[in-house]
């Protein structure tokens, strides 16, 4: 009887162990618990007017436009300056660049803007920083700008770029027409968000005396070498009257770029003189006042002008 008391007494004793280590570990885990627990900081009260975290902030800040990573800069910025990318694609590496009110002066350009800091290689962009309400010499705000570059080869010739309204740009391209000493330095600009760039090259022809007002080629001084329109007809025959030109069965060669062969296609869709002729080097468009969108298709020997209208047919209207 006292064996088996005294084994029930061990008993007794093991299951009051037992409970006494769950107890133990119990409150070891809830000690984890509540060491392992976040205290969540009440949001502040420019946070709970706008609903955005303190993430949100740094996230923008670390955002950097297209601007902020050219590292070539022009000018100088101030809380009223505006800026203006300029980006090199005349094919040469461009040393010098002087940018004035316009002006018909040849003289007078001021100081060289890169002034050594950099050079920009077919391609670079430079920022350039000037007071978007600037006066010219006679206190009126200047409207257009003139562009001057010099290259790092002093055996290439200087280009002019004039009458550019550069307070209203974001971004201007320079580019040469055609190579070697015949070519034309032209430019190709953006104006605020378009995505459509406008060219000066119809412009520049004009002023060079190789187009007249009407688009019409010139023999370099200034007389149209174009036939002399009848009064009262338009020199464009319309679409359903222009002949359809007879292919040549000895002509082996289905991308003739001859202008002659693009003449025939006069009034005819642009798909069509491409089949005959082969695509164009480059294409510009412009929306003239009086005609609406007009493009100025290039191949080595002749230009085509186009008509465009609203639904996007394109019509053959004149090559020189």
């Amino acid at each position: 009887m006292k064996k088996r008391y005294l084994i029930l007494a061990g008993l007794l004793v093991c299951v009051a162990a037992a409970a006494g280590c769950g107890c133990g570990k119990k409150s070891k885990d809830d000690g984890k618990q509540s060491e392992t627990q976040v205290t969540v900081a009440p949001a502040s009260d420019d946070q709970k007017k706008d609903g955005s975290s303190g993430s949100d902030t740094e996230l923008v800040d670390m955002e950097k436009s297209t601007d902020e990573d050219i590292t070539n800069i022009m000018g100088e910025k101030t809380s009223t300056s505006s800026k203006v990318v300029v980006v090199n694609k005349t094919g040469s590496e461009v040393a010098r660049i002087y940018i004035r009110p316009n002006s018909d002066e040849d003289d007078d350009w001021g100081d060289d803007l890169v002034n050594g800091m950099f050079t920009l290689k077919d391609g670079d962009k430079a920022l350039y920083y000037f007071e978007k309400n600037a006066k010219d010499a006679s206190g009126n705000t200047v409207s257009s700008y003139d562009i001057r570059i010099s290259y790092t080869d002093e055996n290439k010739s200087e280009c002019f770029f004039r009458k550019i309204p550069l307070q209203n740009i974001s971004q201007i391209t320079l580019k040469m027409d055609g190579s070697g000493d015949s070519s034309i330095p032209y430019a190709t600009y953006l104006t605020g968000s378009s995505k459509k760039e406008t060219s000066t090259l119809t412009e520049v022809k004009k002023r060079l005396g190789l187009i007249d007002d009407d688009g019409q080629s010139t023999d370099g001084s200034g007389n149209d070498t174009d036939a002399t329109p009848t009064p009262g007809v338009t020199s464009t025959p319309a679409a359903t009257t222009a002949p359809t030109p007879t292919p040549d069965p000895n002509n082996t060669d289905p991308t003739d770029n001859s202008a002659s062969v693009a003449e025939q296609y006069i009034g005819q869709s642009l798909d069509s003189l491409i089949a005959a002729c082969g695509e164009p080097q480059g294409s510009d468009y412009q929306n003239e006042p009086e005609t609406g969108e007009t493009g100025y298709h290039y191949y080595p020997s002749f230009t085509v002008s186009t008509t465009v209208d609203e639904s996007g047919n394109e019509i053959v209207a004149g090559v020189w």
